[in-house]
Parts: C-alpha cells; sequence; structure tokens
C-alpha cells in the first residue's frame, strides 16, 4: 500500500476510531491528514471534510480547521476565482468607462458644429442635463 493510500484510509477511518479527543479535535486532526494528501483528490477530501464538520465543529474550531488548510487547492482555487472576478468587473468597468468618454467626445463635437441638445442627447444616449452641461463648458 503506498504513503497515499495509508494517509486517505487514516483519514477515512479517523472519525470511528475511539479517542480521547473531541469530534472538534479530530477534524483538525482529520485536516491536517488531508492536506498531505497528493492529486486531485485532496481537493475533493477537504471539501467533504469541511461540509461535514460544518454542521458540529465550533466557531473556535472552525477558525483552527481554517489555519490547517491555509493555502490548500481549495483556497488557491477561492484566490484564483476571486482574481478573475476581479478582473472580469475592471474590465467592464473600463468598458463602460471608455464607452461613456467617447459619447462626452461625440457630444462635444455635434455641440462645436451647432446640433440641437435633443438631437446630441439621442444621438449619444447621454442623458439631456450632461448635454446642457457639456455646451456651457463649450461657451
Amino acid at each position: 500500500m503506498s504513503k497515499h493510500e495509508e494517509e486517505i484510509l487514516k483519514l477515512v477511518f479517523l472519525p470511528l476510531m475511539k479517542s480521547s479527543l473531541t469530534e472538534d479535535q479530530m477534524a483538525v486532526q482529520a485536516a491536517e491528514l488531508a492536506k498531505n494528501i497528493a492529486g486531485e483528490i485532496k481537493t475533493f477530501v477537504i471539501g467533504a471534510l469541511v461540509a461535514v464538520t460544518d454542521r458540529f465543529m465550533s466557531e473556535d474550531y472552525k477558525k483552527r480547521l481554517l489555519e490547517v488548510l491555509k493555502m490548500t487547492q481549495i483556497e488557491q482555487w477561492i484566490r484564483q476565482e476571486g482574481i478573475k472576478e476581479g478582473w472580469q468587473e475592471g474590465i467592464k468597468e473600463g468598458i463602460k468607462e471608455g464607452e461613456m468618454k467617447k459619447a462626452v467626445e461625440t457630444a462635444r463635437a455635434a455641440l462645436k458644429r451647432g446640433l440641437p441638445e435633443d438631437v446630441v442627447a439621442e444621438i449619444t444616449g447621454l442623458d439631456q442635463e450632461t448635454v446642457r452641461r457639456l455646451k456651457a463648458e463649450l461657451n
């Protein structure tokens, strides 16, 4: 039996063994074992452990469990997803800002040519108040 398989068996049977440890302590010990598992199964085992222990684990031990699991594959995945979502939001905001700048440039050019405010608002998608403000800035 490989070391990897032994670690998984220990992890599976740990909660079934009689122990003087509390359930909270056994869960932290199981997390320490899970952290040493190699391969993709590690993510599954840690996820299952977190899901199962959440029902009975005290807040104090949840914090300990979090410390044990820091920078596991799950945490790395969560961070990567957060970064990816942040980038996507940043790109969306950048596009909106760029569209707004372009609309303002177009409005200024149209106002300089003497187009009526309502026409400029319709063409650019800007509201009437913004177009009026832009016209006042030009004068």
